[in-house]
């Protein structure tokens, strides 16, 4: 199963307030439902959820108790061969129509759930539940949307978002607009606005994990560097030294100097601090980094003024 299914599984347990239930059932038929005028009217609601599919059944049946309706599924043949189900609302749909005001494009009722944080975040559970989705964590891609193909109800449900600092935008795709949050913190304060608290953990987890190991990343990836920087400067330090001995008097270098060669060429592969731990303890000579800089300079200082004269 996808994440996605995940969340939404889990925001079903949440024990919302049933002060709430009727506009997580208005939110859910503005986003899924289709109003069939006839006569009689009909609703039906469409998931591919059948959690789903009866969470709002049972919302329809506390409110409306009169309400008769027929359940059915129809698997896609093609692409991943989904499972949709549906309930058709085929009594008291015009009842449910005219209260919820569901033929309005943008409700009265939508104002005074805006005023009130409990019936947002209701609404907002309502709306994913019927139309939302959100990526993996364990991609490197962080997005939540939540599509409809009205315009009025993008908009609601971004200042809904927004009220939140959720940085919730619109866009369009093929026929439909999307609602969507992009930045990581932002989708987890949004799960646990829903009450989806196990998969905001689970989403958490994955963030830690992923930041972790991309730190992990970058520290080896900063040893390795300064392993390569070490090793390049070894290199040419071992060639001037390499130079002096076979064409330079030795007897005329300082003995500080013949030391510093002799353990560069002992340990070709040792960083400056190795060099100076090795001075310290091998030879009892203290010196600094600046010091060894200095001396490891003068090296090849000498050694390419030497070769200088000799070309003249």
């Amino acid at each position: 199963m996808s994440f996605s299914f995940d969340v939404k599984e889990d925001i079903l347990k949440v024990n919302s307030d049933a002060s709430v239930h009727l506009i997580e059932l208005e939110a859910s038929l503005r986003l899924a439902a289709e109003i069939v005028i006839s006569n009689p009217m009909k609703l039906i609601f469409r998931n591919t959820n059948l959690h789903i599919l009866r969470y709002f059944v049972s919302l329809v049946k506390k409110f409306y108790t009169a309400t008769k309706y027929e359940i059915a599924s129809i698997t896609q043949t093609k692409l991943n061969k989904k499972t949709i189900y549906s309930c058709t609302i085929t009594e008291n749909a015009d009842v449910i129509i005219k209260d919820l005001e569901l033929l309005r494009e943008y409700s009265n009722l939508k104002e005074e759930i805006i005023l009130n944080p409990m019936a947002t975040i209701a609404y907002l559970r309502g709306a994913f539940l019927a139309k939302g989705s959100v990526n993996d964590p364990k991609t490197s891609n962080y997005h939540l949307e939540i599509s409809t193909d009205k315009d009025s109800e993008a908009l609601f449900l971004q200042k809904a978002m927004n009220q939140y600092n959720l940085n919730a935008r619109i866009a369009k795709r093929r026929s439909s607009l999307i609602v969507y949050i992009k930045e990581k913190d932002c989708i987890v304060e949004f799960l646990r606005r829903l009450g989806a608290n196990v998969s905001m953990n689970a989403f958490e987890n994955e963030i830690i994990k992923r930041e972790l190991s991309a730190n992990i990343n970058r520290i080896l990836n900063i040893e390795v560097a300064n392993q390569q920087k070490t090793n390049r400067s070894a290199k040419d330090q071992l060639k001037y030294i390499k130079y002096l001995e076979y064409n330079y008097p030795l007897e005329k270098l300082d003995s500080k100097l013949l030391l510093v060669m002799k353990v560069r060429k002992e340990n070709p592969e040792a960083s400056l601090n190795e060099m100076i731990k090795i001075i310290n303890e091998a030879y009892e000579e203290s010196i600094t980094k600046s010091g060894l800089n200095h001396r490891l300079r003068k090296i090849k200082e000498i050694a390419i003024d030497y070769e200088l004269r000799r070309s003249e």
